[in-house]
């Protein structure tokens, strides 16, 4: 079983019929919702639950920063940049799993994006789902592209933070924001626990 097929980023809301093909999948874009005060269906996430929305870029500490450094290096076929992306008990393994990987079967093993922006963040604690729009790619999993056009998607369905993020951690063949964890004050791509 390759690394990849145990990376946990499942992004897609609607399967968009074109959208099937790895090779259709490339960089990212900006953009998402513009500040503004909490959207309605925040507070249902409960107490303590935070809500940010519009722009994060690659490796600037938020959560959703730290998910597009993560779809940046596996684009750029960095491996110790991916693995740097995944919670410190878990980069040992990553960096071991594909130190020896040629560098072409690395980036076609490798999840890819498209058009991948940042909506929404809810952040409880040490938890945070991140919500986005577009399409991420994962030549491991099946279907192997998943979109999503609404930046207020599974947010907005009134259930609490801690329902939401058990979901997103269960289902990976539809959309779900992508689950983050924080370690020692960085965000990292969930893994789960090992």
């Amino acid at each position: 079983m390759s690394f990849s097929s145990k990376l946990h980023i499942p992004l897609a809301a609607a399967l968009l019929a074109g959208a099937g093909a790895v090779a259709a999948c490339g960089s990212g874009g900006s953009g998402g919702p513009a500040p503004s005060a909490a959207p309605s269906w925040a507070k249902a996430l409960g107490a303590g639950v935070t809500v940010t929305s519009g722009n994060a870029s690659p490796g600037d500490g938020s959560p959703g920063g730290s998910l597009l450094g993560a779809l940046a290096s596996a684009k750029a076929g960095d491996f110790a940049k991916f693995c740097s992306y995944i919670p410190p008990s878990q980069q040992a393994g990553c960096n071991s799993t594909l130190s020896g990987v040629p560098a072409a079967s690395l980036k076609t093993e490798m999840p890819t994006y498209k058009n991948v922006v940042v909506t929404y963040t809810a952040i409880d604690g040490n938890e945070a789902l991140v919500g986005v729009t577009g399409t991420i790619c994962d030549p491991n999993q099946t279907p192997s592209c998943i979109s999503n056009s609404d930046p207020a998607a599974f947010f907005d369905s009134g259930k609490p933070f801690p329902t939401l993020w058990s979901e997103s951690i269960a289902n990976s063949s539809s959309y779900t924001p992508v689950p983050m964890t924080k370690v020692n004050g960085k965000w990292y791509v969930y893994q789960g626990s090992n």
